[in-house]
Parts: C-alpha cells; structure tokens; sequence
C-alpha cells in the first residue's frame, strides 16, 4: 500500500485497509499506546488489531480512528488521509 489508506468497496458495502505503519507512528508522535488510540476512537481493542492487521474496516471505524487521531494533528498522517 503506497499511502494510508486504501478504500474500496467489500461484501458489506465500502470498506477501508489502512497502513499500519501511518497509525503506528501517529501513536508514537502523540506519545499514546494502541489501547489509549482505540479508547479515543470509541473501537474495541480488537477492531483496531484488526484494522492493524491489514483487514479492510467498515468506513465508518477509519473515521473514528482518523477523527481520534485528529484530537492532537499529526504532520504526517493528517496530511496523508487529507490526499486519500
């Protein structure tokens, strides 16, 4: 995967894969572990390991993630699910 996030559409309607690598570093810029990332995103701990996995989420679990993530902007990440 070349950028953040790939969207495409699943059995269950439009679905998101997103580069674990992004998230991961999005984590350690704002000092916060998966956990601390899923509680802010309103996810179970296991949806994000999923997500983390490179298993498409519903679209609407990437919001909650992008949005959580947002709370303190990362440089890097914000500017690349702004371009997806």
């Amino acid at each position: 995967m070349s950028g953040p996030a790939a969207v495409t559409v699943g059995r269950s309607g439009l679905v998101v894969v997103l580069s674990a690598e992004a998230v991961r570093v999005a984590c350690a810029e704002r000092g916060w572990s998966l956990s601390e990332l899923a509680r802010r995103a309103s996810i179970s701990r296991p949806t994000l390991a999923t997500a983390l996995r490179g298993k498409p989420v519903r679209a609407r679990t990437a919001w909650k993630i992008a949005r959580a993530l947002e709370q303190m902007p990362s440089t890097e990440l914000t500017r690349l699910l702004a371009a997806a």
